[in-house]
């Protein structure tokens, strides 16, 4: 019988080529899917093992169950390692140790240098670093004492750290006393790192200035990566690369830049569909973007760990079109255009029960908290709404999710996955290649009331070349899902949403500090700031430029907007798209006059930012 299975892709192979060719048109077949058909029955003519071959779609709350999932905890600890693995990171800001490059003692000193990751990270005003579990401070290159003498007065460690650029500085201060193992050619270029020396006073000061013995170090670092949708990056110069906390443009970029697909074929024929994705993911709920991504990981983790994650983040799901081309879709209903009619189903399974074994009724979510030093911490848990007899709590683990808010509504979309209310699988003629790379379909089928016409989200495709059909595994669609984005966990939410360094997604912040009161002047085309100094929420203080905006429109209302890569921008009232996304500063509303000199009324302000009737918000001149 050995002969049987290729013998059977040959003459499905000839069947295509003889028959799909000739009538695809008749068949409801375009002529690419008629050709991929074939090239997949070509590549298995000669097959020996498997009938069916799968076509790689990978949901991501569905695939955690079985991927590996990075321990975070792990991930705060020096490793001691001949060949140490390399660390990668991914999105935001995650905390990260790493392996020894340096690890020696003279006397009362120790000196360490750890490779934290690969690669370059972003650069911040203020560094977090960690020894063990304490949060330190750094002042003129020296750990700051803490309370009960811990690290001594601020003189006993001295340590720096380095971005991972690809020229980078030798750790200089190490050179006196272990230059032999650390010469000034050990810059580790292209890895992020931390050096440090410290020394003890006496055996009786120890215990008192180095409670938990050898020092652990660790950092918080935000990576960077190519955002194809910011104008002032270059794929090929990985300087002009940015922070981003987007969960779809960091699988395309960990899919390019890390597991080595083709940009030009597999990516960027699909620019625009990803794009479409990705905005979707920074769209603001609850204050925050939908969807964000931060964590990193070991060299060693298998590639469909890593997509796991990703996806798990936006409750993704990616698969391939017939082209090879990258599917990727963030979390959310969209209505099918593809349509399986009955006379190209050949067979189904749909059932409307759970077995035991599938039956969940609470599911305990857990994410990573900056405001627990990056710890992994409850968000809460999500029940069912009618709990089954036979149902279990069921833990799930988010450790790439930096925020309670978003780990709730991604538990709220596997729980409807899990509950759906009927699942099984649909057969189909060759007609169901044209349904390849779709989430979601629509099956008609009349001889089941409940399948007579319905939506079914795929989990699975399988090509049966043996029998020359296309097998969808389905669940029914909860097409509603999108209505109310917001979710309240049956426990407190612990804790409120962390801090999150800029990644160019966030809401517009506004100066809590302005130097001056009213720095914003206009006429009828042009909107002029003086230079003055503000302090934001978060204490920074920065210095802005005297500019001037021209070339709007007159008798309009402007938010005026500030970022440190673009200057000043203005757009028209309400300024939705600034306002909710794009971490401007956000200075205040000021109205263009007419030609005379004129200025229209006030308008209604709107809720939130710049509505909730600070001075700062309103227009800054309305009368003439």
């Amino acid at each position: 019988m050995p002969q049987a299975i290729p013998a059977a892709a040959t003459a499905f192979a000839s069947w295509v080529s003889g028959t799909v060719y000739a009538g695809a048109t008749a068949m409801g077949i375009s002529a690419a899917t008629a050709s991929t058909l074939s090239i997949y029955a070509a590549a298995f003519a000669y097959a020996s093992v498997g009938y069916a071959v799968q076509a790689a779609v990978v949901v991501g709350l569905g695939a955690m169950a079985q991927a590996q999932i990075p321990d975070v905890e792990t991930g705060k600890i020096t490793r001691k390692q001949t060949r140490p693995l390399r660390t990668y990171m991914v999105g935001g800001t995650s905390r990260v140790s790493g392996a020894y490059m340096l690890r020696e003692s003279k006397g009362a000193k120790f000196a360490g240098v750890i490779a934290c990751c690969e690669g370059r990270l972003a650069a911040v005003p203020t560094p977090q670093i960690y020894l063990n579990d304490d949060k330190v401070t750094l002042s003129g290159g020296y750990v700051q004492g803490m309370a009960n003498e811990r690290y001594g007065t601020g003189d006993l460690i001295r340590l720096e750290y380095r971005l991972g650029l690809p020229t980078e500085t030798h750790y200089g201060f190490l050179t006196a006393d272990f230059g032999t193992y650390w010469p000034t050619t050990s810059r580790g270029d292209g890895i992020a790192s931390i050096g440090w020396l410290a020394q003890h006073r006496s055996t009786e000061s120890f215990p008192r200035h180095f409670p938990n013995g050898e020092i652990i170090p660790s950092m918080a670092g935000t990576p960077v990566c190519y955002d194809w949708r910011d104008e002032t990056q270059t794929r090929e110069d990985p300087a002009t690369w940015k922070v981003c906390w987007n969960p779809v443009v960091w699988l395309v970029h960990v899919e390019w830049a890390r597991h080595g697909r083709s940009w030009a074929r597999c990516i960027a024929p699909v620019l625009e569909d990803l794009t479409q994705e990705a905005d979707y993911c920074d769209g603001i709920v609850e204050g925050e973007a939908r969807y964000r991504v931060a964590g990193n990981y070991p060299s060693n983790l298998m590639p469909d760990a890593v997509r796991a994650n990703i996806l798990a983040s936006m409750d993704g799901w990616l698969s391939a079109n017939g082209k090879g081309q990258l599917v990727v879709k963030a979390g959310r209903y969209v209505e099918p255009t593809f349509i399986l009619p009955a006379e190209h189903i050949v067979g189904y399974s749909w059932r409307s029960f759970q077995v035991a074994e599938e039956a969940v009724n609470e599911l305990v979510v857990s994410y990573v908290s900056a405001a627990h030093e990056y710890s992994e911490v409850e968000a809460g848990t999500y029940s069912k709404a009618e709990p089954s007899p036979v149902g279990k709590a069921e833990p799930l683990q988010l450790p790439w999710v930096p925020s309670a808010k978003q780990a709730m509504r991604l538990a709220k979309r596997k729980m409807t996955r899990l509950d759906a209310e009927r699942r099984g699988s649909v057969r189909s003629t060759i007609y169901g290649l044209n349904g390849m790379g779709q989430r979601f379909i629509r099956v008609r089928n009349p001889e089941l009331a409940t399948m007579a016409d319905v939506v079914l989200e795929v989990m699975n495709v399988e090509l049966d070349l043996a029998r020359g059909e296309v097998v969808f595994e389905v669940i029914q669609a909860d097409v509603t899902i999108d209505d109310d984005e917001t979710v309240t966990p049956d426990t407190p939410l612990v804790p409120d949403r962390p801090p999150v360094t800029p990644g160019y997604q966030e809401p517009a912040v506004r100066p809590v500090v302005r130097g001056v009161e009213f720095p914003i002047t206009s006429d009828e085309v042009s909107i002029g700031v003086e230079a003055f100094t503000l302090v934001k929420p978060d204490g920074t203080s920065v210095a802005l430029p005297a500019d001037t905006v021209t070339g709007l429109d007159a008798l309009t209302t402007y938010g005026v907007f500030w970022r440190e890569d673009l200057g000043y921008e203005v757009e028209a009232y309400p300024a939705p798209t600034r306002m909710q996304t794009g971490s401007y500063v956000f200075l205040g509303w000021i109205a263009t006059s007419d030609a005379l000199g004129a200025f229209p009324p006030p308008p209604t302000r709107p809720g939130g930012y710049g509505g909730d009737g600070a001075a700062y918000d309103r227009p800054e001149t309305l009368e003439p």
